[in-house]
């Protein structure tokens, strides 16, 4: 032990010299709990000042600490506060922080018949209580566990609260040095994996556990009240209803156990859930489920598939808007529609704008709208002919073109011909001529557009031509 611990720079005192274990467990302690600066003094100061103590692993007496350290067993860290990463062993080998090439512990408290040990680390001191912040307790739980791992330790000790007393003539101790540890420093030997969720039991141990039939009936509980008292309470109150929960549901001796769970058991399946649940859980019944409301005689399968395609639906649909926005934004800048700028403006791959290629046709295509009022006849005098005959305005004769409605190839205003194309049905496409007003692909006609095109022609004839609005007398009678 002593090699080992010089090649760590480590001090090794060893304050036991007697080797026969005393009958009674109340000893006097050692001196060095009241040396300041040494790791037995930091046990004394940190422990809490009534503590658990016994001459078993109950530790059901309550003693001031001065007191408490004459037991072979008492409590190490306060409630809620860790000060000792505290490692329980159950193996003869006391030197596995060595073998796996883990920092020196600060005391080892050592089983002198089996050789099962307890590895005391000091670390700055971590509050776990509701007030304290969620990601030191989870970085000290993380480093816990890995450093467990390696020492082949039992995950579940957590740090006691009860532990080997260091110094009791009970135990073989060796106090290695008083160095604190950072978390940070004890988290450069190991690989951490910190997960939010944890691992439920296995459905078949239910039956068979306590523990995990309380668990589980105590968590569905929790989470059907925890939003409640998140808006009306506190984490005190939510605590004290699942403390009424488990007590009540602690009836095994009825369903056929030997024995119900012991208080203390009870009190730590509500500490654990209660923490989880207040910090962590964000489920709610206010979500939507079945919005399709499907027959539930149907298959699960099918209803699964139905339900995929309308949310395959819904994603495409969303995914157009996107980048129907991107190149209305892009248009309104005068910026060109590239692939790589719609892209970076919707928040999607450019692969997802190649796919989409019917929007930006869409989008890309000129559209004009139809102006009805009484200044229309000087806006399509001044309006260039090729936007006048374009496709989004089918009927609207440029002065002087041939159109299939008229026999007349001036197109003269105030004639029977121009009487006549106001009257006259459209014939068919064959018989149109090669300037026809109607010749081109059929024209979409826009839904905000109120009448016809004929209709607008013959009622703003007047604006259109003078003489039209003779000839339009003379055929309405």
């Amino acid at each position: 032990m002593e090699a080992t611990s010089k090649s760590h720079g480590a001090d090794v005192t060893d304050v036991n010299t007697q080797r026969n274990i005393p009958a009674s467990g109340i000893q006097t302690p050692p001196g060095r709990f009241f040396e300041e600066g040494t790791a037995f003094n930091r046990i004394l100061i940190e422990a809490p000042y009534l503590a658990r103590c016994s001459d078993n692993k109950t530790a059901a007496l309550v003693r001031p600490r001065e007191y408490a350290i004459r037991f072979p067993y008492m409590q190490i860290n306060r409630q809620g506060m860790v000060s000792w990463l505290i490692f329980d062993l159950d193996h003869a080998n006391a030197l596995k922080w060595d073998d796996a090439g883990l920092p020196p512990p600060n005391l080892i408290v050592r089983n002198r018949a089996n050789g099962h040990s307890h590895l005391y680390y000091a670390i700055p001191t971590v509050c776990t209580t509701e007030n304290g912040r969620d990601k030191p307790i989870l970085f000290m739980k993380a480093v816990y566990t890995a450093f467990a791992n390696l020492l082949d330790a039992d995950p579940d000790y957590n740090s006691g609260p009860v532990a080997k007393t260091p110094g009791h003539p009970w135990w073989s101790t060796q106090e290695l040095h008083n160095h604190i540890y950072d978390l940070g420093e004890l988290a450069d030997y190991v690989e951490l994996n910190v997960t939010p969720w944890k691992t439920g039991p296995k459905l078949e141990d239910l039956p068979h556990s306590r523990h995990c039939i309380l668990f589980e009936q105590l968590r569905y509980y929790a989470y059907s009240v925890v939003n409640r008292e998140r808006e009306r309470g506190n984490l005190a109150s939510f605590t004290r209803m699942l403390e009424a929960f488990a007590h009540n549901h602690n009836r095994f001796a009825r369903a056929g156990f030997t024995q119900n769970l012991m208080l203390s058991s009870v009190r730590a399946t509500v500490r654990s859930v209660a923490r989880w649940t207040w910090t962590r859980y964000e489920g709610s019944t206010r979500c939507c489920r079945g919005s399709m409301e499907l027959d539930k005689s149907l298959p699960l399968p099918e209803r699964q598939s139905l339900s995929a395609k309308r949310t395959h639906q819904l994603r495409h649909k969303d995914t157009e808007s996107k980048i129907r926005a991107a190149c209305r934004g892009l248009q309104e800048r005068g910026e060109a529609l590239t692939m790589t700028a719609i892209a970076a403006l919707a928040g999607v791959t450019r692969q997802t704008v190649a796919n989409y290629g019917h929007v930006l046709n869409e989008v890309a295509k000129p559209s004009t709208v139809a102006i009805l009022g009484a200044d229309r006849g000087q806006e399509l005098k001044s309006a260039p002919r090729a936007e006048l005959l374009s496709d989004s305005n089918p009927g609207i004769r440029w002065p002087g073109s041939k159109c299939c409605h008229s026999e007349s190839e001036t197109g003269a205003a105030g004639t029977d011909s121009e009487t006549e194309m106001l009257s006259k049905p459209a014939g068919r496409a064959g018989d149109r001529g090669p300037e026809c007003c109607h010749s081109g692909p059929e024209p979409i006609h826009a839904p905000a557009v109120k009448y016809g095109l004929h209709q607008i022609t013959a009622r703003f004839g007047a604006a259109l031509d003078p003489g039209l609005k003779d000839s339009e007398s003379e055929d309405s009678s």
